[in-house]
């Protein structure tokens, strides 16, 4: 089921029954496991389910048989998820997973508790006319990103060309006269592509302040996939405090796709369209590139076409660009290296990591029983599959836990037993009473990553429910407004209860849902645990001056003001400035370097995520300037074995600039500074550029990995691995202040940012 299938999942839900839960022994350890561990005995559902996944995961990602690479593995993840939950015993288990996975894994070998490993032995892997065939993992690869690669080493071949994946042009638009208003972008597109995920997509997308983004649609529910010409559009509404709109095209994957005959309009007060002046929205000014759009992306062509426009003279075509590979890398598994374990359910596993290609193809399996399972495949929709589905629930579980197991970086530092969280997460899937409850149990899978940026949205199941109009913080004991545009609540207020519970009791039960450092739980959790339906108002139970006091607010669909807002650059006491770098642009800032070199101090604010300004640490140092190293895992092998080495090339490099600020430099932040923000004051605190005033960051750095699950879940996580410049951990500890500094509820309620005080009393004291 899609993310706008929203009105399905209402009818799920009043379908769904309470199903009693699966209960599941776990027994000692036995057999030839690797690190990834499992049951070893038989008997329920549970351990049914688990075996598949376990076997899902180390077919998917390291099993190089030619036959594998043009499985849907979506859905053989729902249909395996039916077949092998119904087996009863080890031996119709057995026959069932061969079933499913001999014809796409021919050389895999399944035996059963007490029986020898399979004969005849793996295929030899040497011969004059052998060549060696494995996975590479750079990180792992969904989207083609010029950070993240899959790739199966071999016998030198034409693929495409590294790149992020997707050829965009764009353009944008002021949205100062659309704020509060409906627009609509359309197009006439068609495209030449074979394959899954191969596919031409618009998109529209509002920015608001502070990095915010409003309405944004990329049609990824809708993909573009005819070859003839036809009309596509997007609609959405503008936001109130809209800055700009910026649209475009892309071709994403492998083939072509051509645009012509843009328009971005906006709704008239009588329901009529009124088209905007965009440039050059036929496309037919530029030779290769069109005048007036951004485009570029690496792996991509683009060129100015009169061969076939849909109207006027010329069209736009993007071609996805090839070349010819072997490998990713260097490492590579051994010859005859194989992954060895008991998957449960009274079941081994033997499976080559390396397979011999003779003639350019892989060991021959039956053909026959690879159409077969091929027709059956293809007889799921995934699209008319409700989360009323178990296949559906365990497939998502499935998907999910496989892919953390096998390439998640920060095994290491965190404290979880990752195999475990598979059958406790397969039994959530089986008992979840509707499709809410899934979806938190989903969540708390993610959640025991403890991975700031592990995340699990579905925007079906969150469209109805909205924010109090209020920014919570937890201060002092207590959970407290920090910002409201609401006249029944004040800063300072400590919220007793929502809805007849304890607010703090309330904030406990979703921190155990969020992933990451004990303050960022803190961070998200504060918030999140006050959202609720939209058309039920909140109830709350406040504490003011001593008196309790009673309020109901109405719950809102934008999420809450800011806390500590400033003007984004201005000047403060005894000539010192205030930066805030959530807001400021590197184009407001510029023009104003002079004026920051000559101040006697210069407080920048990093409590929260900057707006693409890193560049200000330039004018901060007389010395080169470089950021930790981000480092993607080489991954040869399954279950989280320390990777075989890293991709390192991604890092800041930044020379000194001039004018350099000669005053005293003060940085505020606090757990809501993650990811780009700890690479910014990870430079800060290497390089001693300045006093860090407040409390710890977030504690996660690295780039995002994003991925979907069949039924519209939408997963991030951090695929790549970062260490402060010292080699220390930074990964659930993060920058720490130099000056520990926070806000009280007094404070709050006289209006005072009392942070930002102790930076400035900090330089007046020098």
């Amino acid at each position: 089921m899609n993310a706008s299938n929203g009105g399905s999942i209402v009818d799920t839900q009043r379908r769904w029954s309470i199903r009693p839960l699966t209960v599941l022994v776990l027994l000692a350890l036995a057999g030839p496991a690797t690190a990834a561990g499992a049951p070893a005995a038989a008997g329920s559902e549970v351990d049914n389910l688990v075996a598949f996944a376990r076997l899902y995961g180390y077919v998917r990602f390291f099993h190089p048989s030619d036959q594998a690479q043009g499985i849907d593995w979506d859905r053989l993840a729902v249909y395996g998820a039916g077949e092998a939950g119904r087996a009863a015993g080890p031996e119709e288990l057995q026959r069932t997973l061969e079933a499913i996975f001999l014809p796409i894994a021919p050389t895999l070998c399944l035996y059963r508790d007490g029986q020898p490993p399979c004969r005849p032995p793996l295929p030899a892997t040497t011969g004059d006319d052998v060549e060696l065939v494995a996975w590479q993992h750079q990180g792992i690869e969904f989207r083609r990103g010029n950070l993240y690669r899959s790739f199966r080493a071999g016998p030198p071949r034409r693929v495409r060309a590294p790149g992020p994946g997707f050829g965009t042009i764009t353009q944008a638009y002021e949205a100062a006269d659309l704020r509060g208003r409906t627009i609509r972008l359309s197009a006439r597109v068609r495209v030449e592509v074979e394959g899954a995920g191969n596919r031409a997509q618009l998109w529209l997308r509002v920015d608001r302040p502070q990095n915010r983004m409003g309405f944004f649609d990329n049609m990824d529910d809708r993909p573009i996939t005819a070859a003839e010409w036809r009309r596509y559009e997007i609609v959405g509404e503008v936001a109130d405090d809209a800055e700009r709109v910026v649209f475009g095209g892309f071709l994403a994957g492998d083939g072509r796709a051509f645009f012509d005959d843009f328009e971005l309009a906006v709704k008239d007060g009588d329901g009529g369209w009124r088209p905007l002046p965009i440039a050059n929205p036929g496309l037919e000014a530029g030779e290769e590139l069109p005048e007036g759009w951004w485009a570029g992306s690496p792996g991509y062509r683009y060129r100015s076409t009169g061969a076939d426009a849909a109207e006027g003279e010329r069209c736009l075509r993007i071609e996805a660009e090839h070349v010819t590979m072997a490998s990713l890398f260097d490492a590579f598994p051994q010859p005859g290296e194989r992954v060895e374990t008991s998957l449960g359910a009274g079941l081994n596993l033997r499976l080559p990591l390396v397979l011999p290609s003779r003639g350019g193809r892989t060991p021959a399996g039956d053909a026959a029983a690879l159409e077969r399972l091929e027709e059956r495949l293809a007889a799921i929709d995934l699209e008319r599959l409700d989360l009323d589905d178990e296949r559906l629930r365990i497939a998502a579980v499935t998907i999910l836990w496989n892919v953390l197991q096998h390439f998640y970086p920060y095994f290491d530092v965190v404290a979880v037993d990752w195999p475990a969280q598979l059958p406790a997460a397969v039994e959530r899937a089986l008992a979840a009473a509707d499709p809410y409850a899934f979806y938190r149990g989903l969540q708390l899978l993610v959640a025991a990553l403890d991975d700031g940026h592990g995340r699990v949205y579905h925007p079906g199941l969150e469209h109805d429910r909205g924010w109090l109009p209020a920014t919570l913080d937890w201060i002092e004991d207590q959970v407290v407004v920090v910002a409201t545009d609401d006249e029944r609540l004040r800063p300072g207020d400590a919220l007793l209860a929502l809805d007849g519970r304890p607010a703090a009791e309330l904030l406990a039960e979703e921190e155990r849902y969020v992933s990451g450092s004990p303050q960022w739980k803190r961070v998200r959790a504060v918030n999140a645990f006050a959202r609720g339906p939209l058309d039920a108002p909140a109830r709350l139970r406040l504490e003011r001056d001593g008196e309790v006091v009673e309020a109901s607010v109405e719950r809102r669909r934008q999420p809450p003001p800011e806390p500590y807002l400033h003007q984004a650059i201005e000047e403060l006491a005894e000539g010192v400035v205030y930066v805030d770098l959530r807001q400021a642009s590197m184009k407001e800032i510029e023009p104003r370097l002079e004026e920051l070199a000559a101040a006697p101090g210069v407080v920048f604010d990093l409590r929260g995520y900057p707006n693409s300004n890193h560049a200000v640490l330039q004018h901060l140092s007389t010395e080169p300037l470089q950021s930790a190293r981000w480092m993607v895992p080489r991954v040869i092998r399954p279950d989280h074995v320390p990777p075989a080495g890293y991709e390192t090339s991604g890092r800041w490099h930044l020379p000194p600039k001039t004018p350099r600020l000669g005053g005293e430099i003060v940085f505020l932040t606090d757990a809501r500074a993650i990811s780009y923000a700890e690479s910014f004051l990870g430079i800060v605190e290497a390089y001693r550029l300045g006093e860090i005033v407040g409390q710890p960051t977030a504690g996660t750095n690295g780039n995002v990995n994003p991925f979907e699950l069949p039924g519209g879940f939408h997963v991030s996580w951090t695929g790549m691995r970062v260490v402060k410049h010292d080699g220390s951990q930074h990964h659930l500890v993060g920058i720490l202040p130099t000056v520990p500094a926070a806000p009280t509820r007094r404070g709050l309620a006289a209006g005072r940012d009392e942070v930002l005080e102790r930076a400035l009393a900090l330089i007046a004291e020098r």
